[in-house]
């Protein structure tokens, strides 16, 4: 069976079989749903930036989803075809903060590569945001500690995952010599407590943290990969400051 299409004489006459017909059907079926996919990506973001915003200007406790909506533009039941809660809300914007969704193809890209880059990078790379975001996590960084439900499901959703990714890089990069072998799971949460406690330090009003702020992640890659004792050859890495 076929289906003649004459559509002028200029482009001649076209002739599409069922085979044709199909996968026309299912590149415009794939087209349709990647720009529904596009679509509901965006309204998440603009929902998380409402809410990022809020809670800035008023606190974790105080921003509700009614006003997160109003500032988002939409009715406040369209965040909930987005996230389940307030909570769950507070744990897309740490996610989106830590760049959680790409941190595992950048750790399966950086096994090509020299660890200490990679860590430098990544650390510069969340630095950077958390700088960006520091009102908001100033007004729901306390949430985690207070309310145990939100702390568990912050642990669970946020710091499990980003636990296993780097405990796997930190395994491969030692099955490979180019980490010595070490404790995986108790130098993972000790690199991991380095950032957030620097973040903390800032939140709380380190001058000397707050003024050289971008050198941290060099700071920290040399601590790992130097660490304090001198130098082999006995001369000196001299950046001591008063």
């Amino acid at each position: 069976m076929h289906a003649v299409l004459t559509p002028g004489p200029k482009l001649g006459r076209i002739v599409l079989n069922e085979r044709s017909f199909s996968e026309a059907k299912d590149m415009m079926t794939d087209q349709t749903a990647s720009a529904a996919n596009d679509r509901a990506q965006a309204r998440r973001e603009e929902i998380l930036r409402a809410a990022a915003e809020l809670f800035a200007d008023k606190g974790y406790q105080r921003a509700s989803v009614k006003e997160i909506a109003e500032r988002a533009g939409i009715a406040p039941g369209t965040i909930y075809l987005y996230f389940d809660s307030k909570g769950d809300l507070l744990l897309g914007l740490m996610v989106r903060l830590a760049e959680l969704e790409t941190l595992g193809e950048e750790v399966r890209q950086a096994l090509q590569g020299d660890a200490r880059d990679f860590l430098t990078t990544m650390f510069r790379d969340r630095m950077g945001r958390a700088v960006e975001s520091e009102e908001m996590l100033r007004a729901v960084l306390p949430q985690m500690l207070v309310q145990p439900a939100l702390r568990e499901q912050f642990r669970r959703q946020f710091v499990a995952p980003v636990i296993e990714l780097m405990e796997q890089y930190v395994t491969t990069q030692i099955d490979q010599d180019d980490i010595q072998p070490v404790n995986v799971p108790l130098t993972v949460r000790a690199v991991q407590s380095m950032f957030i406690g620097l973040l903390l330090l800032r939140i709380l009003g380190d001058e000397k943290l707050h003024a050289r702020w971008e050198e941290m992640p060099e700071v920290v890659a040399t601590l790992l990969f130097e660490g304090l004792s001198p130098s082999a050859d006995g001369s000196a890495r001299d950046g001591r400051e008063v």
